[in-house]
């Protein structure tokens, strides 16, 4: 139907130049905070361009139902101004019909912004914080699509994934001779830290003789290498930009040793709702831009865009600094915020119609 496309592509333009003065101006505020760094190190110019690059994707997840929000207010208040949503409803277009295709609109918005945030995101960040970290720090790690590489001492370690509160996962450790040979290997599928070292668990050791290869297994393992702690600090990978695959391994992997998940449970579900949020705020655009609305209004429907994506903001993070004080379930921590909203805008889109009934 050429009004669903009509309206879908004016919420989808609409997104788009919201997102992009957005994440425009995020990323501004991103370098000159950088330039403070500018110089030490290895931390030069390029490398801060590069950071920042780096950051757009993270940005533009960061940013996207705000701009889901001040775009359908825009994009849907031009139509409004313009008399064309009147005119749909004078020609028998039912609100029904108009939210349908804006609310498809969002959800494809919305599935392309979990992508983004699953696939894209923890890459793109892990190699942003080492860009900025390993240059201006000049450490002897190296980060790759594989992994972390980390110098320690006569060891070289292979980290696969360095966790939030630095335990890792797939850790493989070469122990090196005078003469820089490999003399053994170690492999274990998890780590804990502790005071001085990691707690090695399921490790594989295999030593290099002149003639044969002996092999070891244990449970658990003590390593008491010299690890730098800043420097692990710097290269953990924080649990909101981890996929959400990675992340539920990780809860799994914290209720195995039977460490506290609160924060990472309610990080886990808030992914999973990321894009019920983006529906959500496209909802809530619909009550300001329906009945007669004046040419000059454009000011003040981005005034109550923002003041709803602040509100919005606020209500989450009250909501989360409470369920994990009071140890709410994580699930509906998660999910209030979204029904709130959802409420708000039902309520405003109901006396919208009455209001509309009754004149």
């Amino acid at each position: 139907m050429i009004i669903n496309r009509y309206i879908a592509r004016t919420i989808h333009l609409g997104t788009f130049t919201a997102l992009l003065a957005l994440a425009g101006l995020g990323l501004f505020f991103l370098f000159v905070g950088e330039l403070d760094d500018l110089g030490k190190g290895g931390y030069h110019l390029p490398e801060i361009i590069k950071y920042v690059a780096l950051s757009l994707p993270g940005k533009v997840v960061e940013f996207m139902p705000l701009a889901v929000l001040l775009g359908s207010i825009l994009g849907l208040g031009a139509l409004a101004s313009n008399s064309e949503i009147i005119a749909m409803q004078a020609s028998g277009v039912s609100l029904s019909k108009l939210l349908s295709p804006g609310l498809l609109a969002a959800a494809i918005l919305a599935v392309l912004n979990f992508l983004l945030a699953d696939m894209v995101v923890p890459d793109s960040e892990s190699y942003a914080r080492a860009v900025k970290n390993l240059t201006r720090d000049k450490t002897t790690a190296l980060i790759g699509k594989q992994g972390l590489w980390i110098k320690d001492e006569s060891r070289v370690l292979h980290i696969g994934q360095l966790l939030p509160n630095g335990s890792a996962r797939d850790i493989e450790i070469f122990q090196l001779d005078q003469q820089g040979n490999i003399d053994s290997i170690k492999r274990a599928g998890s780590a804990i830290p502790l005071e001085q070292g990691w707690e090695l668990q399921r490790v594989e050791e295999s030593r290099f003789g002149d003639d044969e290869v002996q092999t070891a297994s244990f449970d658990r393992l003590l390593y008491d290498g010299g690890l730098s702690p800043p420097l692990l600090k710097v290269l953990m990978i924080e649990p909101r930009q981890m996929s959400s695959f990675d992340l539920y391994a990780y809860l799994s992997f914290l209720d195995e040793n039977k460490l506290d998940a609160r924060v990472e449970r309610l990080i886990f579900w808030q992914k999973l709702f990321a894009p019920l949020t983006i529906v959500v705020m496209c909802l809530l655009a619909f009550p300001f831009v329906l009945g007669t609305q004046r040419q000059g209004n454009t000011g003040q429907r981005l005034l109550i865009g923002i003041l709803l994506g602040l509100s919005f903001v606020v209500v989450d993070r009250l909501l989360t600094q409470l369920g994990t004080q009071f140890e709410v379930n994580a699930f509906t921590v998660a999910l209030l915020p979204n029904l709130v909203f959802l409420s708000i805008a039902i309520a405003m889109l109901f006396k919208k119609q009455t209001h509309r009934f009754s004149h």
